[in-house]
């Protein structure tokens, strides 16, 4: 029995596809390691597995889904690598005074580590001509998914931290590399 041309088409689709899915699985596999590890210290193991479940499946979905989605994801786990080590490595340490203001220290490495992800997220997208907010969402979103866990030991206010130094850096790199 013969297969007409509109089945074969089909069939060859959903292999392609297939395929690309089985390759997205494997290129997020590694990040199951990054998870446990965050687990483990996390202050809140709960948030961990949650932010580390939805980093493996934006992966998946980002590399899939291809082009600037799929480009976005290396550079947005590794933008995403300083607002997870600077509070981690900082979580033990006192406080930092300045004047009567006083913060955790690892607040501090919530902030600056989202700052630096958001300039080097912002910094890349600003050198793309096309697919530059398809960019800018997929790497923002893994860089702050990944910086997460350890943001948590500051609480809510490490998180938000988090999101304002990355918003803090991105913008001015993408408003002053904004074509005129």
């Amino acid at each position: 029995m013969e297969l007409s041309e509109a089945a074969l088409v089909a069939r060859a689709r959903r292999a392609y596809e297939r395929g690309r899915l089985q390759a997205a699985l494997w290129w997020a596999a590694p990040l199951a390691l990054l998870v446990a590890w965050t687990a483990s210290w996390c202050r809140y193991p709960a948030l961990a597995v949650a932010c580390g479940a939805a980093l493996v499946l934006l992966t998946v979905a980002f590399r899939w889904r291809g082009q600037g989605w799929a480009r976005a994801v290396w550079p947005g786990l590794a933008a995403g690598l300083p607002p997870l080590v600077l509070p981690f490595l900082m979580r033990e340490a006192s406080q930092v005074c300045v004047g009567e203001v006083c913060c955790s220290l690892c607040l501090v490495g919530c902030v600056g580590g989202g700052a630096l992800a958001g300039v080097l997220v912002g910094r890349r997208a600003a050198s793309l001509g096309e697919g530059r907010g398809a960019f800018l969402a997929a790497a923002g979103t893994l860089a702050l998914l990944t910086g997460a866990p350890a943001c948590a030991f500051a609480g809510v206010i490490g998180l938000a931290g988090l999101l304002l130094g990355f918003a803090g850096g991105t913008a001015p790199v993408m408003i002053a590399r904004a074509p005129a």
